[in-house]
């Protein structure tokens, strides 16, 4: 006890001491003091395990447990549910625009030119339809000498049908009357006062068409077919008259949506009679075809089987049998090909040459034309949804290919001749465009090349020809219409050395001029029922000659209304 006391006596005397020296210290003075850094020492903790605890498993809720029900069964007496038929109503056709059964449109123009179109049909659909239509236009004026160069057009007729559950039997009757005046001469005859123009009368050619026939009303079936029979008799003012009877039958076949077979017959006979000629001209032919598609693939094979009894020297048979072979493939929607090697015989009669050429002279031989073959193929597509190209080349071998000359005894007057093999070359090009329904565009070029065995020229044929057709909407009820034909390389046959002369010179080839003629048509609703129109032709005022002799008329103006009723 008394050690205890002793040390805790000296500690407190040197604890003491010491704060007594740190108070003197403090007082004022200022002493050395050191501080030591040390940047290398790393300072470091030991590592220690990690503990991971596994999530505690929860406890399933007791929803998912399977559940027990039981079915009571009551019987409630309630009165039957009374429910009320209502018919659908659905509209199977597109509607329709035009309406009115009625239909009258009249105008007049320069050259003594008036025009008269009127109809009157069925509008709605019933077991029984028909249509009457007539339509004239004729130019009491022409480009030589006024009326002595006049022209007319008429036409009258109407067609009927009567709808069974599958079948169609239909029928229709039609007269034309087409005349023309032969002031076709020389432009020295125009002035010639020896020359007597009363005393040529027109040309008046009358025509009625009779058919009738029967056809299936589902189109979309595996089997569907069609036949008619037909009659035609022509007549002009002097002593050329043909009268036609034909038979025509087609019958198609789909056993599957690929597959299409289909089988065309025509029979023609005709009597074509002139001045110093009669004859009964007999056509035949079987068209027997089987398609096939697949995808953008398009395929179809066939024969054109042809019996005819034109008589010519040194002809071989009446009987002829071609292929006919077709073939496409859309690679894409921009590009695509198609191609073709086929045979056929074009039928010629007095009353289609006459169409094509009305100052045609009488007492002319009538011969068929024979497309030994036909070999074409090209490219076509169309880009942006609103372009379409065309472009091919086809080469043609004919027998007794036709052309128009002037005939020796009347300038005013053609003549056919023919030559025994012709081959064509045709270069072709199409270019369409539509935007929306505000203005579409219709283009093609053709480009021909003749190589004759006989004739010095390919007479009144084109070697290039070039149609635009535009048609612009700008605002509703408005339609305007610019078309563009221009058609070159035209020649004539001159004058012919007698042939009774033992020195033969080679007949004077005449080149008519180039052929540009521009059309502008105009049509605007001013109501659903009432509108007017505006037409013109040749506004370029083009000294044409389609034919050698014939001048064609200047501008011509047509101007009317039109009405709904």
């Amino acid at each position: 006890m008394k050690k205890l006391s002793i040390s805790i006596c000296i500690a407190l005397g040197l604890g003491f001491g010491a704060e007594v020296k740190a108070q003197i210290q403090n007082r004022g003075e200022v002493q050395d003091q050191e501080f030591v850094i040390r940047k290398d020492r790393v300072l470091t903790l030991p590592v220690q395990p990690r503990v991971y605890e596994k999530l505690p498993v929860l406890p399933q809720p007791k929803g998912m447990s399977d559940f027990i029900y039981s079915i009571n069964f009551h019987e409630i007496n309630l009165p039957p549910v009374q429910l009320e038929t209502e018919p659908v109503q659905k509209v199977y056709r597109p509607e329709r625009m035009d309406l009115y059964p009625g239909y009258l449109k009249a105008g007049y123009g320069n050259f003594a030119s008036p025009l008269l179109e009127a109809r009157f049909m069925a509008t709605e659909v019933i077991d029984w339809n028909y249509s009457i239509d007539l339509q004239h236009q004729s130019f009491g004026k022409g480009p030589v000498l006024d009326e002595q160069s006049k022209e007319s057009h008429t036409t009258f007729g109407g067609s009927a049908s009567y709808f069974l559950d599958q079948v169609e039997v239909f029928g229709g009757l039609r007269w034309n009357q087409d005349s023309y005046a032969f002031y076709g001469m020389d432009t020295t005859g125009y002035n010639n006062p020896l020359v007597d123009w009363a005393g040529i009368p027109d040309n008046v050619l009358n025509t009625i068409k009779v058919e009738g026939g029967i056809r299936d009303i589902e189109k979309t079936g595996p089997f569907s077919y069609e036949a008619k029979l037909n009659y035609r008799n022509f007549k002009d003012s002097y002593s050329a008259r043909e009268s036609e009877f034909g038979v025509n039958a087609l019958g198609k076949f789909r056993p599957a949506d690929d597959w299409l077979g289909k089988v065309g017959v025509s029979y023609y006979f005709t009597n074509p009679v002139g001045e110093n000629f009669e004859e009964n001209r007999m056509f035949l032919a079987i068209r027997p075809e089987v398609g096939y598609s697949y995808e953008a693939f398009q395929f179809s094979a066939g024969l054109n089987i042809i019996s005819e009894d034109d008589v010519i020297e040194g002809k071989s048979s009446d009987f002829h049998i071609f292929p006919n072979l077709k073939a496409s493939y859309q690679f894409a929607e921009e590009f695509g090909f198609f191609g073709e090697f086929s045979g056929d015989v074009q039928r010629n009669t007095y009353y289609s040459f006459v169409m094509e050429n009305p100052y045609l002279g009488p007492d002319q031989q009538l011969l068929n034309t024979v497309n030994n073959y036909k070999i074409a193929g090209g490219i076509e597509g169309q880009f942006q949804g609103n372009f379409h190209y065309k472009a091919g080349i086809d080469l043609s071998r004919y027998n007794q290919y036709y052309f128009f000359v002037n005939s020796l005894a009347d300038s005013a007057r053609f003549d056919i001749v023919y030559d025994e093999k012709v081959s064509v070359y045709n270069l072709n090009a199409e270019l369409g465009f539509k935007f929306s329904d505000i203005y579409s565009l219709g283009s093609r070029l053709d480009m021909y090349q003749y190589d004759l065995s006989e004739q010095e020229a390919a007479w009144h044929r084109p070697t290039w020809k070039l149609a635009i057709n535009n048609q612009v909407t700008p605002v509703e009820g408005l339609i305007v219409q610019a078309n563009v034909m221009i058609m070159g390389g035209l020649k004539a046959r001159g004058e012919v050395m007698d042939p009774t002369d033992s020195f033969y010179t080679p007949p004077t080839v005449v080149n008519l001029k180039t052929i540009a003629d521009l059309q502008l048509k105009v049509d605007y609703g001013i109501t659903e029922r009432f509108g007017v129109f505006a037409v013109g032709n040749n506004l370029m005022n083009g000294q044409n000659m389609r034919w050698n002799n014939y001048p064609v008329r200047g501008v011509q103006l047509i101007g009317g209304a039109w009405l709904k009723f």
